[in-house]
């Protein structure tokens, strides 16, 4: 093999690892971009599996946040920005916010943030796929 096609096939494995360790691209499934988002910005407090931790278990994410827009605006604004503009409980169950949720606006972007959200509306709270995505506003190969 010639120096010029090591070099190539070099070229190319970099750019593949360095794109999956940045978390893929936009060419993957939404779920599968959401999965890495969750990974990366989620799991730390509400577990691996969405088992809960020092956040709360996400099984029951739908009961809380019925709609994709509201859950969306949760991660959004984090615990501290919502009690200031909605009170000291949060979603449709009026939860009393017990504990820190950052927020990551300005960390995700607001695209990030839809799908982690449709993420954990499917995986942990058992959502329909096309349903969600489409409540939350995430398009699949060009299409809503």
């Amino acid at each position: 093999m010639s120096l010029r096609a090591k070099l190539a096939i070099f070229a190319v494995t970099s750019i593949v690892l360095v794109g999956c360790a940045a978390g893929g691209s936009a060419d993957e499934a939404p779920l599968v971009q959401g999965r890495g988002i969750y990974g990366n910005s989620c799991s730390v407090c509400h577990g691996n599996a969405g088992q809960g931790g020092v956040g709360p278990a996400l099984a029951e994410v739908i009961a809380t946040f019925p709609s994709c827009a509201e859950h969306v605006e949760w991660v959004t604004l984090g615990s501290k920005t919502w009690a200031e503009r909605y009170g000291p409980t949060y979603g449709a169950t009026s939860k009393p916010i017990e504990s820190v949720m950052p927020a990551h606006q300005g960390i995700l972007s607001e695209e990030q943030i839809r799908l982690v959200v449709a993420f954990e509306r499917v995986t942990y709270g058992n959502a329909d796929e096309a349903l969600t995505l489409s409540q939350c506003d995430i398009t699949v190969n060009g299409s809503p």
